[in-house]
């Protein structure tokens, strides 16, 4: 393997690791509650085996899986109550949209906010997801960024 091919095969796998723990947030993120109302446990619990069962292919040990379990279980933590809060505004949408004389200032203060709520979760997800990748050696990543190809059938 010459020199240029392995650099470029470790750029691949350095930006597939960070976009696969993204998938696994936003997988959590659109799952049964999420997207039609408030993630349970029991979800939670489902995607975080399914990160621990790929973190034991690689040879993830007990307290790597551990450090990033608990990174993201907090970080689906937040994500939930932005979700909560995403909806709340979002019935004040309706309510601002349907008043009698509709006030264009609460309704782009209102997005304004939505927006920067969004903003702020996305940060907090990706620097979740950085902070889960780190946990990793450089050889885990590798043979992370393999079995997210094979899972997703590339």
């Amino acid at each position: 393997m010459t020199e240029s091919t392995r650099r470029r095969f470790k750029l691949a796998a350095f930006i597939a690791i960070p976009l696969a723990l993204v998938g696994a947030g936003l997988a959590f993120a659109h799952q049964d509650g999420w997207h039609h109302g408030p993630m349970g446990a029991p979800n939670m619990e489902m995607h975080l085996d399914h990160v621990q069962a790929m973190l034991g292919k690689i040879g993830a040990s007990d307290a790597q899986k551990s450090q990033i379990e608990g990174i993201l279980k907090g970080a689906f933590t937040d994500m939930k109550g932005t979700h909560d809060a995403h909806d709340a505004a979002f019935g004040q949408f309706h309510e601002l949209l349907l008043a009698p004389a509709v006030d264009r200032d609460r309704i782009e203060a209102l997005r304004a906010a939505q927006v920067k709520s969004i903003d702020d979760a996305s940060k907090r997800i990706v620097s979740a997801m950085e902070e889960a990748a780190e946990v990793l050696t450089p050889e885990q990543r590798a043979a992370l960024a393999q079995q997210v190809r094979q899972h997703h059938g590339d």
